[in-house]
């Protein structure tokens, strides 16, 4: 598990001064890169091998409002990955709840936006390091 910090900021949120639900998506993938990051897996480096996770699908579930400068945790799980498909998931809480919940799923491409598959060393690495930590 792990827990991205945030602090909702004014252009985050509507008229209203709630955080507005695309906002969610940022923090989706802000949440994600650090993750990885934290263990061990610099989304840059795969990107310099020729790789990228597109986002093939993105889901949240709103359950409560989050408010202009409210600060929330993002903690992400990577729940599914086999080196060529992953599935990462969400959940966002203020200091009372889970506010919402979300998943993304990605497919590995290269830089021809075509399917592939990560090079072995960082798919093990995946697998040791981050999907058994989750």
């Amino acid at each position: 598990m792990f827990l991205y910090k945030h602090r909702v900021r004014y252009y985050e949120t509507d008229k209203m001064g709630v955080a507005h639900h695309s906002s969610f998506v940022m923090w989706f993938e802000n949440a994600r890169i650090e993750f990885l990051r934290h263990f061990g897996v610099d989304y840059k480096s795969i990107e310099d091998k020729g790789f990228n996770l597109a986002v093939v699908e993105v889901s949240g579930r709103f359950l409560k409002p989050v408010f202009f400068d409210e600060e929330i945790s993002v903690k992400v799980a990577l729940s599914r990955f086999d080196g060529t498909y992953a599935k990462f998931d969400y959940e966002v809480l203020n200091d009372r709840s889970v506010v919402v919940k979300g998943y993304s799923k990605h497919l590995v491409v290269d830089k021809n936006l075509k399917t592939s598959k990560l090079p072995e060393k960082i798919v093990e690495k995946i697998k040791e390091k981050v999907l058994k930590k989750s």
